[in-house]
């Protein structure tokens, strides 16, 4: 099966780091997180679209005309999410304004086979996950956020609080944090995994 084109919002610089610093939480954990891929394009991102067929130049242009307005843009991270059915992905789920929304809806809506599912932004963390793996994966990124180090008597455990089902997510749940964290989208690149290479459309540092 081949890979997706994808246009993909990447962090700032400070966030870029902190994302990798919770893959690294993972890793020391013994949980395999995306911080293994080291491919001289892959760093944290947020997917906008995807489609199997490459974007033409116009829609490129629509892309560039919608988002870099919007860019740079910091939005909240208000927990940790599951994706997925017997495979889990991972990762910090956001939540956009209104406009970048629109501005989503409208890229799916032009682009030629673009996934229709309902749109869930958020920002991987590990994937591929079984359920007792993603346990641990929450447990260990808990123990983070309470500022204990993994197996330190009383750590604390984060509420967790159930998602609506979509297509997109057969098992969802949010983790949700003590204090609210933001992330600050930069740019928006597409990904041609036919090349390997990254393009910048709107912002800087795509």
């Amino acid at each position: 099966m081949s890979r997706a084109h994808a246009l993909e919002l990447v962090l700032g610089p400070t966030d870029d780091a902190r994302v990798r610093e919770r893959w690294a939480v993972l890793e020391d954990a013994g949980i395999p997180s995306l911080g293994r891929h080291r491919g001289a394009t892959h760093r944290p991102h947020l997917t906008v679209a995807s489609s199997p067929q490459p974007p033409d130049e116009e829609l490129l242009a629509l892309a560039g005309e919608l988002w870099s307005p919007l860019l740079p843009l910091r939005v909240d991270v208000t927990g940790l999410v599951l994706l997925g059915g017997r495979r889990l992905t991972l990762a910090d789920l956001v939540s956009p304004p209104l406009a970048a929304r629109r501005a989503q809806a409208e890229l799916v809506l032009r682009w030629s086979g673009a996934d229709e599912r309902p749109w869930v932004p958020h920002v991987s963390l590990a994937t591929r996950l079984t359920t007792q793996v993603a346990g641990a994966a929450l447990s260990a990124l808990s123990t983070e956020a309470a500022g204990q180090q993994p197996g330190a008597a009383g750590s604390a455990s984060m509420p967790l609080t159930s998602m609506p089902l979509t297509s997109r997510s057969l098992t969802s749940r949010s983790l949700t944090s003590r204090s609210r964290a933001s992330l600050s989208l930069e740019a928006l690149r597409w990904w041609d995994p036919d090349s390997e290479t990254v393009s910048a459309v709107a912002g800087v540092a795509a």
